[in-house]
Order: structure tokens, then C-alpha cells, then sequence
């Protein structure tokens, strides 16, 4: 039966018996002052989806009505759970199901995310909305679903976690967001749940900001957590900028209710003493209002999650079925990365500005300002010269210190991002030689367009192998590239291609959406191969270890890695 004839006539049959009972299993009033939604924008996973469009994160992004999370169809047991960042006290779980409801399932939370503890158990659910008043901790929260209420998999809307705190506060100073400068704001406090004197309530427009000075004991990677509620259905995006730098855009989608408060992350680079924090309204809506930033460490203590693919984006749109990259976009946004790594031909053919702004950015440039890319070959064949268009688009991005390599930090991790078109000049080697030299980090991962191993119709590209040396002499333990159309991951080896256990891993990541290559001549080491699978590398990066999935454009997991620990 089609699932909307089967929820029309879910409500015919309430409208003929009558007034419906509730179907809310356990009641609980609205978010009190000491309850946060945790959930929210948090990472999420689950056993199985429908397909890449119903993914997981669809069912934390604050919209009850038009983005879902769908399991696998006529299958038990099924299971959607989010990652809050820390173990917190919980209080109360709301499930808005679809049709496809679960009619038993358990409320499950863990610490670890391997041991788990049923928070409440259920036989007889009949769908709608589930508002459960739970008792108990975890960082790790799920809906286990053992039996099905109708024919179909589990669908639901959102999954709301709340307890007490924020979610996963990394911890430090807060600053009241009421004690901040105001610019288009004012301080309110006519809705219930804020933590100082009272919030700050943006006008309705483009440019209003909040501006924090903020107090860092040490230089470096702090997370920067902002404690917000919107009562509307509608994102209000902030633009958030440390020092004057480029600001970085993150969402701040509905939270319910002005009264149900959330947390926003990011992780920014303080310097030792005083900063600046300004965040600022880029929709005509205005920004969300904010109750207070908490400045704490950085949190490379747990895994984060990166999205990564090359060969990106075709001269194509959505309105074509076979185009790819719309569809590889829709995996990136359902991942939730902390950040975006390209490895080259982000834009084909031959990468003119035009090119990227009427291809790539209506899909992958969604995710711009979190994205660190790299150029390819054919970011080399722009008319306007060589790197023109790329330049030109991702700006300073791209060319943080004027030149198309760069590197970075994030957690325990030191991210090196080289232009594999110049690896023939000293001055990019010279450069790395310095920057490894200087690295502080236990976990290198490096990245650029030519691999030096593929199995693939470009095959092993010697261009790389003095790159590869430098990274093996420093104990490097990850590279990505492109190139190559196919997915493809090696073991351990080193810059002559034998195995070596203090040796570095390489990920082929070419199936962002460009049209794939065969598979020609298999190299030693190299252990998965896939051609013809588009998808995005789903990289999750520990203190100490990493490992990564490739998900297809279908939602479906195509390949999973050992774990394995940075040397």
C-alpha cells in the first residue's frame, strides 16, 4: 500500500471512531529553565536508510514536518542515534514519527557508544508523537526499534534529546551574551530558560551582530559554543568571525519553541589573552536568539568527522537524474563534517569562474565555508590562466597565506593541503619540509590531486613520490587523492610501495560525481577497490586513531576501514 494512502487512511479511521486518545506515551511539559535540547545539529547515525536523501542528520535538524530520517524498508531491528559529545543527565526524549512508525522500541543510552542502558521500553507504540520523561546519562543516545507498526522500515521526523546542561559543553568560561556589544540587537527577556540576566534578541535583518570579547590562557584551538533558541521553523544562519578573520557560517535551525534552548559549536583559533567573537545575522530573518558563548578546550579528545572526495562537479544539475554531484552533496549534508576536504578537479572542465558558480556552488557550495579544497588538473585549464576560477572562487579559503598550499589543526590532527600541479618548484617542498618540522600534532594527514599508488586508467603518478618521502620521513599517517575515478584504499606502506606498519595509508577518493574509471591494473597493497560507486568518504578522526566508511550516493555503506593509530 502507498504510504500516504496509508496515513490518509490512519486518519480517516481516528476521524470515524472519534476523538482521538493521546498519543504522546508519557507526558512532560515544555523545555523547564534547566533543560536544554542536546540533540540538535549533533552527529548522527543509523543501521540503515531508505535512501541518501532520508539520512540520519535529517532527523536532528529541527524541521517536524519536511525532512526525515527512513530506515531500510521490511526490516527489524532497525536503530537511529546521535552523538551529543559528552555524557550528559537526561530528561526527556520526543519522537515525531512518520507513518512508518515503530510500534516496540527501546530508548537506549550509552557512554561509549558500545554498552547500553534501556531508558524506556515500549509494545504498543501507535505513532504520532512520543514525549518520554527518561532517567539517566549518556553521551551516546538511540531509538532501537525491534518491531514495526506498519509494513513499511522507521520514520521519523526528529528525535529531540533533552537534559540538563548544554549537550556536550565542552566546559570553560561562559560570557552572557546580554554583556556583549550590540549592533541591530537588544536584550530581552520575555521567554523562559536563559542562564544571565537575559538573552539577546536580533532585529529582523541582515547585518545585526553580537560581539564578545572573550579571554584565552593559551593560543590555539578552543571550541566556541553558542546557547541559542529559535521558535520559528526557519534557519537563522550566523556568520561568526575570531579577530576580524573570515567568518565561518554556521546554522542555527528551529529549536521549537523561544523557551527550548540549544547548542551551536565550532572550533576557532584563539590567541594567547584577549579576543574578539562577533557573530552576525546573514538572513533577512535575523539571527536566533543568543543566551551566552562558552569558550572551552578544543575537543580533540573525541572523534570528529570529516567528509572528503575528489573529481566533484560536472557541468550538470539536479534537474538531471544522472548527474552525480547534487546527489554527493546530499551525503555531506546528511555527515554533518566538522569540515569539507576536496582533493582537485572540484569543478570540471576546465574550472572557470562561471563554471563554479552555476555547478558546483548550487551543491557543494552549500558547504563552502567549512571547505578546504585543493586544486587538480583541470583547475589548471581556466582560459583566464592557471587556478584563475579557483582562486577566484573559494578566495581566501583556498589561499589562506597567499598560496594554494596551505596547512591546518583541528583536534589532535595537523591537515596538510598541497597543490600537486607544483610539486616540480622548490618553494612548496621547502615549505612542507618547514611546516612538518614545526607540527605539534601526534596525527598528520596530507592530501593533494595525483596519487602516487592507483590501480586506476591514470595509475601510479611519480610526481608524488618526493612528497610521499618527506611524509614517511616525518611519520605521516593519512593521504587522499584524486584523479583517478574510483575509490580505492591501501595499507600501510611506504614511498616504495612495500608494506611497512610504520608506513602511511592512502584513500583514492575520485567518485565525487565525475564520470568513473576502470579498474586496469591492481597495485601491491592496495586492499578495496570500487569502480562505477559514487559516493564521499566519511573520515572519523580520534585523538590517537582514525578509520573512515565510503557511503554511496544510496545511503548505503560500500566499504569500511580498520581502525588504525597514528604513529
Amino acid at each position: 500500500m502507498p504510504r500516504v494512502l496509508l496515513l490518509s487512511l490512519l486518519l480517516v479511521a481516528g476521524l470515524l471512531v472519534g476523538p482521538a486518545t493521546s498519543s504522546t506515551a508519557s507526558s512532560s511539559a515544555s523545555a523547564t529553565a534547566a533543560e536544554s535540547l542536546l540533540s540538535q545539529g549533533r552527529p548522527a547515525t543509523a543501521s540503515s536508510v531508505e535512501d541518501a536523501t532520508l539520512g540520519a542528520a535529517n532527523a536532528f535538524d529541527g524541521d517536524l514536518t519536511a525532512t526525515r530520517w527512513a530506515s531500510a524498508e521490511g526490516h527489524d531491528p532497525e536503530w537511529l542515534q546521535v552523538d551529543l559529545g559528552a555524557v550528559t543527565p537526561l530528561t526527556r526524549i520526543k519522537l515525531t514519527w512518520e507513518a512508518a512508525y515503530g510500534r516496540a522500541y527501546q530508548i537506549q543510552a550509552s557512554s561509549d557508544g558500545a554498552a547500553w542502558t534501556t531508558l524506556y521500553s515500549t509494545s504498543s507504540g501507535d505513532g504520532g508523537t512520543d514525549d518520554l520523561t527518561v532517567s539517566g546519562s549518556g553521551r551516546y543516545v538511540r531509538v532501537y526499534g525491534t518491531a514495526r507498526g506498519t509494513s513499511y522500515g522507521y520514520s521519523l521526523y526528529e528525535m529531540q534529546v533533552y537534559g540538563e546542561g548544554g549537550g556536550g559543553n565542552p566546559g570553560g568560561p561562559d560570557y552572557q551574551a546580554e554583556d556583549a556589544t550590540l549592533s541591530q540587537a537588544s536584550v530581552a527577556s520575555n521567554h523562559a530558560g536563559f542562564t544571565g540576566s537575559g538573552f539577546v534578541d536580533y532585529v529582523n535583518t541582515v547585518g545585526g551582530y553580537v560581539e564578545w570579547t572573550v579571554t584565552a590562557a593559551t593560543a590555539g584551538a578552543h571550541t566556541l559554543t553558542f546557547r541559542y533558541a529559535n521558535g520559528t521553523t526557519a534557519n537563522r544562519p550566523l556568520a561568526v568571525a575570531v579577530n576580524g578573520a573570515a567568518a565561518v557560517s554556521r546554522d542555527f535551525p528551529g529549536t521549537g519553541a523561544w523557551s527550548t534552548w540549544a547548542d551551536v559549536s565550532l572550533t576557532a583559533t584563539l590567541n594567547a589573552g584577549a579576543n574578539t567573537v562577533r557573530a552576525t545575522a546573514t538572513a533577512a530573518s535575523g539571527g536566533p536568539n543568543l543566551d551566552r558563548l562558552t569558550v572551552g578546550p578544543a575537543s580533540g579528545g573525541g572523534s570528529f568527522v570529516v567528509a572528503a572526495a575528489g573529481d566533484i562537479a560536472e557541468q550538470c544539475t539536479a534537474s538531471s537524474s544522472s548527474c552525480m554531484h547534487p546527489k554527493t552533496a546530499n551525503l555531506v549534508k546528511t555527515m554533518n563534517p566538522e569540515f569539507v576536504i576536496t582533493m582537485g578537479d572540484n569543478q570540471y572542465d576546465d574550472a572557470r569562474l562561471q563554471d563554479f558558480t552555476a555547478y558546483y556552488d548550487k551543491t557543494w557550495g552549500a558547504f563552502k565555508s567549512k571547505t578546504r579544497p585543493v586544486p587538480g588538473n583541470h583547475e589548471t585549464y581556466d582560459p583566464a590562466g592557471s587556478l584563475a576560477g579557483y582562486k577566484s572562487y573559494f578566495g581566501s579559503i583556498a589561499y589562506p597565506n597567499g598560496k594554494s598550499y596551505y596547512s591546518y589543526d583541528h583536534g589532535n590532527w595537523h591537515f596538510v593541503a598541497l597543490d600537486s600541479n607544483a610539486f616540480d618548484q622548490s618553494a612548496q617542498i621547502t615549505w612542507l619540509k618547514a611546516d612538518l618540522a614545526a607540527n605539534t600534532k601526534r596525527c598528520v594527514a596530507a592530501y593533494w590531486h595525483h596519487p602516487l599508488f592507483s590501480s586506476g586508467e591514470h595509475g601510479n603518478d611519480p610526481v608524488s613520490r618526493p612528497v610521499w618521502q618527506i611524509l614517511y620521513d616525518k611519520r605521516a599517517d593519512l593521504v587522499l587523492n584524486g584523479h583517478d575515478h574510483h575509490y580505492e584504499r591501501f595499507g600501510p606502506q611506504n614511498p616504495s610501495a612495500q608494506a611497512d606498519p610504520n608506513g602511511i595509508v592512502e584513500i583514492l577518493g575520485g567518485m565525487g560525481g565525475a564520470p568513473p574509471y576502470n579498474i586496469e591494473n591492481v597495485q601491491p597493497n592496495s586492499q578495496k577497490r570500487l569502480s562505477g560507486t559514487f559516493g564521499v568518504v566519511k573520515l572519523s578522526l580520534g585523538e590517537s586513531t582514525f578509520s573512515w566508511q565510503l557511503v554511496g550516493v544510496d545511503g548505503a555503506v560500500k566499504d569500511t576501514s580498520p581502525t588504525y593509530t597514528c604513529h
